[in-house]
């Protein structure tokens, strides 16, 4: 019950705490069959939560088991339908044994043709990189067809959860659903050496999942692959792509860009270096972003101050959570992959707990108040967005002519 009340709550922050969620390929979700949904790995835990949001299945989910540290923190996580899983790299080797209660349960929703979704890599890290697939997976598949006779197949569909900037807020996700796998085709083999298939299958699901994230040949790569990448935005205008989509197109131009980015690419960095001199993005440094980033005219400049103070006053309702949600994260995360997706949670719980009692307890004016800070938080961010980026405009135009003729020639060199 609980995992359908947060659900939609959920869905609402992802709307805003994103500009733009791309989702591809979700006809290859069966509707009717036991799936394992198994994706990369590259924020703590937005990837499920999107998944969860935005495909019509309901999910169960495996967590590291060291969340599970109290009968509360255990309830809450089994009523949004997460499992424990333990880990040796997490030291706590007496639980070990608890993991067969896990793959038990995981069998049995199988058995029922439910969903489950598995972080496959095992541990995340803010890097376009696939890791090493962990056979868990694999093991469970398998696990469920040798464990139910009765039971036909376990389809795993690879997932890609790709990120312009995973540790921003308003950046942009790029989801596809590759073809399912079918587990079944490994059983004879699994009967022959569990090993082998379990070897095998995760083999698989590594290339199929290859295919669907955005990485660079090498780690060392990965500043002038950043910089191809913003670019390519730049010119393909993505700034201004809001809300759910399921086009595809960017992830196809942003798979090919980061697998063929080259070792060196001096020009490109200079070009970079000078942006980031003159405190610039890339997006204003283009004529066509110039121009279309200008507003021209004290009334139309006066209009978009007017807006953004507008969306401001609205949002005063939701200043308390977002200053709970960076404090948090500032103050008690450790690593950068859990700065965003703690503040994403914040933001949620206390959406799912403080607005209801907002609603129920304020005096109407408050409360219509409430209301429209809710109706209006995406109409209000993009008022700031477009007061950014009139700043950044400004700041284009005082450059003088030499420096942006520069820049202009050193963009296009680049591309």
């Amino acid at each position: 019950m609980i995992y359908n009340l947060v659900r939609p709550v959920a869905r609402y922050i992802l709307r805003y705490y994103f500009r733009n969620i791309d989702l591809t390929g979700l006809e290859n979700i069966p509707k009717n069959a036991a799936v394992i949904l198994a994706a990369n790995h590259p924020t703590a835990f937005i990837e499920p939560c999107i998944l969860a949001c935005f495909q019509p299945r309901t999910l169960w989910f495996l967590a590291r088991g060291n969340l599970f540290k109290n009968r509360a923190a255990t309830a809450l996580l089994n009523a949004v339908n997460i499992l424990p899983i333990y880990r040796r790299q997490d030291g706590d080797y007496e639980k070990l044994k608890d993991n067969f209660n896990t793959f038990a349960e995981c069998y049995r929703a199988l058995s029922r043709h439910r969903a489950i979704m598995i972080l496959s890599e095992g541990r995340t890290i803010h890097e376009k990189a696939l890791r090493r697939i962990r056979k868990g997976t694999a093991r469970i598949a398998l696990g469920a067809l040798q464990n139910d006779s009765t039971l036909k197949e376990v389809y795993i569909v690879p997932i890609g959860c790709n990120y312009t900037h995973a540790h921003r807020v308003r950046s942009q996700v790029m989801v596809r659903c590759g073809e399912p796998i079918s587990a079944a085709a490994y059983m004879d083999e699994y009967r022959r050496s569990e090993a082998t298939a379990i070897k095998n299958l995760t083999e698989h699901l590594r290339a199929r999942l290859s295919s669907l994230v955005v990485q660079f040949p090498e780690h060392d790569r990965a500043g002038i692959g950043e910089s191809r990448l913003e670019l390519d935005r730049v010119r393909h205008n993505t700034q201004n792509i809001y809300g759910i989509t399921h086009d595809g197109q960017q992830l196809d131009r942003e798979l090919a860009l980061a697998a063929s980015t080259p070792a060196e690419a001096p020009e490109l960095t200079r070009y970079f270096n000078r942006l980031q001199h003159n405190d610039l993005g890339p997006s204003v440094s283009s004529a066509e972003g110039a121009v279309a980033g200008a507003v021209k005219g004290t009334k139309k400049q006066r209009a978009t101050w007017f807006r953004a103070a507008f969306g401001l006053l609205l949002q005063l309702p939701h200043l308390p959570l977002w200053l709970i949600g960076e404090y948090i994260a500032d103050n008690k995360v450790n690593h950068v992959e859990f700065y965003s997706p703690v503040r994403f949670a914040a933001l949620a719980i206390g959406t799912f707990v403080l607005v209801p009692l907002g609603l129920f307890f304020l005096p109407w004016p408050l409360k219509i108040w409430l209301v429209l800070a809710l109706l209006s938080v995406n109409w209000s961010i993009r008022q700031w967005e477009t007061l950014a980026r009139q700043r950044q405009s400004r700041r284009w135009r005082r450059l003088v002519d030499q420096e942006r003729e520069w820049l202009k020639e050193k963009q296009e060199v680049s591309a």
